[in-house]
């Protein structure tokens, strides 16, 4: 039985070092601890609607939680600086898991994890987005939203968006579980998906070719990353951050298809298209002299994980890795689209998967003992805009379960963001195009997103001759 190098420690719990790309974004999620908030936390939600013959959403939806606990364990994993803790989900013994017992660690950790929210919208729920140490689900019954929060250490975009759907399953037709399954650690550690360095297979003793590799793709990452542009915000370095805070604009299904229809015409993808609007907008938006955007974008590796790896069966890991796509100013929108598309359509290289252990291994290592800084005054701090596209939500998230039991009408997504960065985020769901961009309202008002996400809709408008007819 494959453990994945688990220790068992004296408390009970087994541990074990994260890895490089965990290391990073548990790095990421704490830079505002003093503020209680954690900076790129994941949150996936959707409004559900229930059949009559579903008598409590909220037990059948805490069951079903506690369910997916079972199936995917490493949402019980807690972090201890940068090493990943452990506890069996249930005592060994004779104890049912969905028993009433207290003293049941499955049943302690729902206690914590699942929540009902009756006053609080979801906006104000991630405006207070906080530092945890276990993932939580929480229901609004008030909206009928059920709302995932979960780190991104701990899984990435889609892998939130299967988790969803794994729930939905469980609530439509558990599956059975027994105490076989759930009271047995090795078992329990076996079903913990391992980190996306082994998932990728990537040698612990790198080569000369893939050291190579590493520092050649680490150098122009940085010198990419460091073109990264933003726009004015408010303040200055000393500013403190405030709440994170979402703006989303979603577009009915038929003005949806025109804008694909356009797309596929020309022969781009919508993600590229949206990413050089996004591009030409901040041109228009910026103050500083540029000459190009470049922006660090996340891009799923699940496609090209071999199996068991590339299934839902492993939704509870970050599986992502980064690309830098680059977009000219002053180049046809045309030509940037038809480079973007190129780039997004071929990005993924073997060779390049295998050097992922030692880029992020040297990435940890610049964030966990950053080198002296240089004598003078502190450079900016980053503002850019980073685009990462979830594409068609429809592929991993149903839009009803069980015939009709639980329906599933609208889907949001989005991070918390305690820095003067923002992230956008384009996806598809039910045929409408949504756009949610997330910042924090210390450095930004309303007016800079809402105008960031006017002129996206104007750029594609224009340059693909279609109209977008807004939702909301």
């Amino acid at each position: 039985m494959v453990t994945y190098n688990w220790t068992p420690a004296s408390d009970g719990t087994w541990r074990k070092e994260l890895g490089g790309l965990e290391k990073v974004y548990r790095f990421q999620s704490i830079i505002s601890r003093e503020t209680g908030k954690e900076h790129w936390g994941l949150y996936a939600g959707c409004t559900v609607k229930f059949s009559g013959s579903v008598i409590s959403p909220a037990t059948a939806l805490r069951d079903a939680w506690k369910t997916l606990r079972i199936q995917f364990p490493a949402l019980g994993i807690i972090v201890d600086r940068y090493e990943a803790v452990y506890h069996a989900a249930a005592n060994l013994g004779d104890n049912d898991w969905n028993r009433d017992n207290s003293t049941d660690t499955l049943e302690l950790w729902a206690q914590e994890t699942f929540l009902i929210e009756r006053k609080r919208t979801v906006e104000e729920i991630i405006s207070r987005y906080p530092l945890r140490d276990l993932p939580a689900l929480i229901w609004l019954p008030r909206s009928s939203e059920v709302v995932l929060l979960v780190s991104h250490w701990r899984s990435d975009g889609l892998g939130a968006v299967m988790l969803l759907n794994r729930l939905m399953e469980y609530l439509v037709e558990p599956p059975d579980i027994s105490m076989n399954r759930c009271g047995n650690p090795e078992t329990e550690l076996a079903r913990i998906s391992p980190s996306l360095e082994d998932a990728v297979g990537a040698p612990l003793i790198p080569t000369p070719g893939i050291i190579e590799a590493a520092n050649n793709i680490s150098m122009k990452f940085r010198e990419k990353a460091m073109k990264s542009i933003g726009i004015a915000y408010n303040g200055d370095h000393t500013t403190a951050p405030g709440n994170p805070a979402i703006e989303a604009v979603s577009f009915t299904a038929e003005s949806s298809r025109s804008l694909v229809q356009a797309c596929k015409v020309r022969n781009i993808t919508v993600s590229a298209a949206v990413h050089v609007a996004l591009a030409e907008t901040i041109f228009e938006m910026s103050a500083d002299n540029v000459t190009e955007y470049a922006t660090i974008m996340a891009v799923n590796m699940r496609p090209y994980l071999k199996a068991p790896y590339n299934s839902d069966d492993h939704a509870c890991r970050a599986y992502v890795t980064s690309i830098t796509p680059v977009v000219q100013k002053g180049a046809s929108f045309e030509d940037s689209t038809l480079a973007v598309t190129e780039l997004f359509r071929n990005w993924h290289c073997e060779r390049n998967a295998q050097a992922l252990r030692e880029i992020y291994k040297g990435a940890s290592q610049v964030l966990l003992s950053p080198p002296r800084r240089p004598v003078g005054p502190a450079p900016n701090p980053p503002n850019g805009i980073m685009h990462s596209n979830l594409g068609v939500i429809d592929r991993f998230l149903a839009a009803q379960y069980g015939n009709g039991l639980v329906e599933v009408s609208e889907f949001r997504f989005g991070v918390s963001m305690m820095t003067r960065q923002m992230m956008l985020y384009p996806f598809s769901f039910r045929g409408k195009l949504n756009f949610s961009i997330n910042y924090n309202d210390a450095f930004y008002g309303t007016t800079a997103p809402r105008r960031l996400l006017d002129g996206i809709q104007s750029k594609l408008e224009t340059e693909l001759d279609v109209k977008l007819v807004k939702v909301f």
